[in-house]
């Protein structure tokens, strides 16, 4: 038993260090930080309070257009993915608009010099059906970097997508963790 704890802390430890090295990767986050989602779900805003809380300037806005951040300022674009059905349809939206719009945004985004980080931060709950799937793709696409929860990674879709990308991922245990996540 005590062997197999040794090996199982030994492979804890190595795969923590290469996430953390992987993470390291990432360039520097600056602000003002813009936020939008790609599906309506409420994840822009918990990493706007997030990220406001570990000291960012930041904003959201969930309806966001390309036209919006032209000569504004702003120093990186957050677009997170996962759908809701019912945010969505409040919004008078659906997932093809949703997708139309964000990729629309984050290639205006990186014309205008910002980084556009990717993210997930709502857990396996947000990734249960093909609108989900369709957002996450669309926006991992156009990230530079991916930005998940632990959960939303559990099945390692994100890793993995990073790595066979080459796209730096900084993995945070939890929505309270995003700020300090971008400022490491």
């Amino acid at each position: 038993m005590r062997k197999f704890l040794a090996v199982a802390t030994i492979v804890s430890l190595v795969t923590m260090s290469s996430l953390v090295a992987f993470a390291s990767q990432a360039p520097e986050v600056k602000d003002p930080i813009i936020v939008t989602t790609c599906g309506q779900s409420p994840a822009a805003v918990m990493i706007k309070m997030s990220s406001m809380q570990a000291g960012f300037k930041a904003e959201h806005n969930n309806n966001l257009t390309a036209a919006d951040i032209k000569g504004k300022g702003y120093a990186t674009l957050i677009v997170t993915s996962g759908t809701s059905m019912k945010g969505m349809g409040a919004a008078g939206t659906n997932v093809d608009k949703e997708i139309a719009r964000t990729l629309e945004l984050m290639d205006a985004a990186k014309a205008e010099g910002l980084l556009v980080i990717g993210a997930h931060v709502e857990g396996m709950a947000r990734r249960t059906d093909q609108s989900d799937q369709a957002s996450i793709d669309a926006v991992l696409s156009k990230a530079d970097v991916i930005l998940v929860t632990i959960d939303s990674d559990s099945d390692g879709f994100f890793t993995k997508y990073g790595e066979e990308h080459g796209k730096p991922i900084i993995k945070v245990k939890d929505a309270l963790g995003i700020g300090q996540g971008l400022k490491n």
